[in-house]
């Protein structure tokens, strides 16, 4: 399965949520996680906003794939017309990039709710049971 990781997920899991924790240990080693390379430079600003190291990124960073942010991410993530930050907006249009069967982890409400709204299917840990 390939899984698309937001911002949400990845914060929860620096913040060591246990449903997150216990979703990314249940992932098989087949599984492929991606994000845009917005991820690091987000993780990067809560890490220095909440006071902690830069360097605790690294402990989940190496486990996504991140894909370069590119012209044509940002045109497609401009082209979403339903309403979303542009942060989100971007993410959405990364997954979309990809190209094949991703699923949209993330715990914002309106980002699932918009990701399945463009056809994508979506999976929050932190709601399911």
């Amino acid at each position: 399965m390939n899984y698309y990781v937001d911002t949400s997920i990845a914060v929860l899991a620096l913040q060591a949520s246990p449903r997150v924790v216990a979703w990314f240990d249940s992932l098989k080693a087949n599984d492929a996680l991606v994000s845009s390379r917005l991820l690091q430079t987000e993780l990067t600003r809560f890490l220095r906003r909440t006071g902690r190291p830069v360097l605790d990124r690294e402990v989940l960073l190496p486990l996504i794939g991140l894909v370069p942010l590119t012209d044509s991410v940002l045109l497609v993530a401009e082209a979403i017309t339903e309403h979303t930050k542009s942060l989100d907006a971007i993410h959405l249009a990364t997954a979309l990039s990809t190209g094949g069967d991703i699923v949209v982890v993330s715990h914002d409400t309106n980002m699932l709710r918009v990701a399945e709204l463009l056809g994508l299917p979506t999976l929050d840990p932190v709601s399911t049971s």
